[in-house]
């Protein structure tokens, strides 16, 4: 039986959205509305944001420095004006579906979906970010970890949508020594991954590695921040012995399942093998009174 079509609803501005926003489902891009629909997840009544977008800036820094992200424009418009900034995020895009895909899809609904496998979790998660929602009672921030409830779970009330993604200026100051993202799929786009890993981190004058950042997608019920890996490698100077500690240390943060993509016992391999190459690439830089 074909499912019934969706009512669309589009709200003139931001003000309108809270009160036409209960009940319905709000959509900007909607490059996952068919998957949806295919899988029996129906809305009656679709709120298109497409309109609200331009209320928002792409990129604006704050007084104190973070750097605030729009939710509603495209992940083109975003990693356009991110210039090289934020690294793990801006190679999540490059690996986002497909040119077309990245030409409609936003980080608004890439987190509304509450998907473990999200590209673009993980990097906002390692760079500290918290998602702004606007409702009818004003505009709540809530730390990514804490928004992210399990999976298609997220701390989004009925008439709640994501306006923008902040990340504090720590996280967004200079470039990092070391950053970035892998993913492993059944290709590099245009396809769900398997697993995916970002990553980021600052050396010290030594090159002992501080400030360590690790969050891995698909290997859990939410995207995670692997923490006892983060509190192993912090202070370190990632040699052989480190590096292999720390690919086993993977296991304690994570818990993988065996789906249609991938088994669990494959995931902890990948798990460990990412952790690796991207420690592998730190060790094999030159040391500082090398460069």
């Amino acid at each position: 039986m074909t499912p019934p079509t969706p009512v669309l609803q589009r709200p003139a501005g931001a003000q309108e959205v809270p009160g036409l926003l209960v009940g319905s489902r709000a959509v900007n891009g909607g490059t996952d509305l068919l998957v949806q629909r295919r899988a029996g997840i129906e809305a009656p009544t679709l709120l298109d944001l497409r309109a609200v977008r331009a209320e928002v800036p792409v990129l604006e820094r704050t007084a104190t420095g973070d750097l605030r992200i729009s939710a509603l424009h495209t992940l083109t418009e975003v990693a356009t004006a991110l210039a090289g900034a934020l690294v793990p995020l801006q190679e999540s895009i490059a690996l986002f579906a497909s040119t077309t895909i990245r030409n409609r899809a936003t980080i608004g609904g890439n987190l509304a979906n509450g998907s473990p496998a999200a590209d673009t979790v993980p990097p906002l998660l390692v760079l500290d970010a918290a998602v702004d929602v606007v409702g009818a009672g004003g505009t709540r921030t809530v730390p990514l970890a804490d928004f992210l409830l399990g999976p298609r779970r997220v701390d989004l009330r009925a008439d709640e949508w994501i306006r923008t993604v902040t990340v504090p200026e720590g996280a967004c100051g200079p470039t990092r020594p070391a950053a970035g993202f892998r993913k492993i799929g059944g290709r590099q786009a245009q396809a769900i991954s398997f697993l995916s890993l970002a990553w980021q981190w600052r050396a010290s004058e030594r090159d002992a590695l501080t400030d360590v950042r690790f969050a891995m997608g698909a290997v859990a019920p939410t995207v995670v921040r692997l923490h006892t890996l983060e509190r192993l490698l912090e202070g370190t100077t990632p040699g052989p012995e480190v590096i292999a500690e720390a690919a086993n240390a993977v296991e304690h943060d994570i818990r993988p399942i065996d789906d249609l993509r991938a088994s669990a016992a494959y995931r902890r391999r990948c798990a460990a093998g990412l952790v690796r190459e991207a420690l592998g690439a730190w060790t094999a830089m030159p040391t500082r009174d090398e460069r």
